[in-house]
């Protein structure tokens, strides 16, 4: 039988730390360091709010998530949908802050739709 060098050890001892429930806990602040050279613009426009793309935002689940998130107050929210007008009838009755709300036009189904949305989300984001 071969004595336990030890890395082994190591590695035995990390395996049964990390595989608790709470293991990775720690990394839940991390972040990515970038450099965004528009970042002092998207601060004047957004503030401190972080900016949530949400698919869906005008039934069911991307309704309820947009409704959740501009309650916070903590987004701006951006509902990418196929249908702009229902989107502004839904903002409408569930009572949307339009400061932090932009509908735009996205269909999932093209790509070439969904270059476009992302070209559209960084020109709103810029101006």
């Amino acid at each position: 039988v071969k004595k336990p060098t030890v890395t082994m050890k190591i590695l035995f001892l990390l395996t049964v730390c990390l595989s608790s429930t709470g293991a990775f806990q720690f990394m839940k602040n991390w972040k990515m360091p970038v450099h965004d050279p528009y970042e002092e613009a998207v601060k004047d426009k957004f503030g401190d709010k972080k900016l949530a793309i949400l698919t869906g935002a005008s039934s069911g689940l991307g309704r309820k998530t947009a409704m959740a998130l501009l309650r916070t107050g903590e987004y701006h929210v951006i509902g990418a949908v196929r249908d702009l007008d229902k989107m502004e009838a839904v903002a409408e009755v569930d009572g949307f802050d339009l400061e932090n709300f932009t509908p735009m036009y996205c269909e999932l189904n093209s790509f070439e739709s969904v270059r476009s949305f992302c070209e559209n989300v960084e020109e709103f984001r810029m101006s």
